[in-house]
């Protein structure tokens, strides 16, 4: 028998065609493939560089115009502007600013919430950066890595940010439980050298030098001569909480003293002498009871509701240790925030419990600190002062 020989495709027969319409379209694939990934790779770095650049621009800004609160020379928040700025990286390389990048002038609040910033206008109280990565710079256009194939290879992101230096006012609310008579080590009941335990610690006021009491009046004093150099000064009050005692207690007992969880100590004023001397009226007492963090926060918020309409509103919350009376100090937070109030927090020694305090911060947008010592809890209350003045406007 003859065998069978192998046909040999046309090529004009159908599978031919076939063959040549799928490399076609594996072609058409691949540069489809290629898109998505430049669209994919590039969109995100172009994402993640406005990201950089607002945020090197926001820092900028709030530099310049601490600034010219702290030293009042306009040269100087220019200067600090680009200092900053150029402590940031965008697309991986510093931010250079100009003089050219930085305006001085005044913001006010409109009617409506929204600001209006005008450029040399005095009195001064904002600075505004325009940040731009482009060719007509120093700074340069972002490259970008796969884009180059479809005809654009690199992108010029830009942002303006402002930054004033707003009036405010601020509560302070902080603890007064009997745990601040401890000493500084962080360890519950233990009370620092001197203390007379006769017939019991509990007795007697804090220590004048050595308590958790006398270390946090001396922060509210550094706090408060921080501010006094501030442009506007800010109306500051002061609440102190503990917890209720009352005649059935053990505290009673001993003492043949009642105290209540709130105390409102001062209202609103920018004599901040008065300030300390109502608190120095706790440090020549005993101090009673436990942490009701939520009784003095909802005497703070709405001691800043009565507050001026146009000002920015800021509570300062300050404990030793845990919450351990009254209700969920996240959720008062929660009541805060309706009422744009921001609570800064600040947690101290190592015993502290911090994970509440983060909390409450992060929910009406404020910061927490915290501080391991002395030294600390001062520096964390200068930081506040010197900061809190700064409201991004735009």
């Amino acid at each position: 028998m003859m065998k069978s020989q192998p046909t040999l495709l046309s090529p004009l027969s159908p599978s031919a065609d076939r063959r040549g319409v799928m490399l076609i379209l594996a072609a058409a694939a691949i540069v489809l493939l290629l898109a998505v990934a430049a669209i994919s790779v590039d969109v995100s770095f172009m994402q993640l560089t406005r990201t950089e650049l607002r945020a090197a621009a926001d820092a900028a800004s709030k530099a310049g115009v601490e600034a010219l609160q702290r030293t009042q020379d306009t040269d100087e928040a220019i200067q600090a502007a680009i200092d900053i700025a150029q402590k940031n990286r965008v697309a991986g390389r510093p931010l250079k600013l100009t003089d050219e990048d930085i305006e001085i002038g005044s913001s006010r609040m409109l009617a409506d919430g929204s600001w209006e910033f005008v450029p040399d206008a005095t009195p001064y109280n904002s600075v505004r950066v325009h940040a731009e990565m482009s060719s007509n710079n120093s700074n340069g256009a972002v490259p970008l890595f796969l884009a180059g194939m479809f005809g654009r290879d690199s992108f010029t992101p830009e942002k303006t940010s402002t930054a004033a230096n707003m009036e405010q006012e601020i509560y302070l609310v902080v603890d007064r439980s009997h745990s601040m008579c401890f000493d500084l080590s962080g360890v519950d009941w233990k009370y620092p050298p001197g203390t007379k335990t006769k017939p019991n610690a509990i007795c007697y006021p804090p220590h004048p030098s050595l308590s958790r009491w006398a270390v946090l009046v001396e922060s509210v004093e550094e706090f408060l001569a921080v501010s006094e150099r501030s442009s506007p000064k800010p109306r500051v009050g002061i609440i102190t909480w503990g917890s209720d005692i009352g005649t059935s207690t053990v505290e009673y007992l001993l003492t043949h003293l009642t105290a209540s969880a709130v105390n409102l100590d001062s209202l609103f004023t920018t004599d901040f002498k008065s300030l300390l001397t109502a608190l120095s009226v706790h440090s020549n007492q005993p101090m009673l009871g436990g942490t009701n963090m939520s009784a003095g926060m909802l005497a703070g918020i709405g001691e800043l509701r009565n507050g001026r309409p146009l000002t920015q509103k800021v509570m300062i919350l300050m404990t030793d240790g845990q919450w351990n009376a009254g209700t969920d100090p996240v959720g008062v937070a929660s009541i805060a925030k309706q009422y744009g109030i921001v609570i800064h927090t600040v947690t101290f020694l190592p015993g502290a419990e911090q994970t509440t305090m983060q909390q409450v911060a992060t929910v009406t947008g404020g910061r927490h600190y915290h501080a391991d010592d002395a030294d600390q809890l001062k520096a964390a209350f200068e930081e506040l002062a010197r900061t809190l003045p700064v409201v991004l406007t735009k």
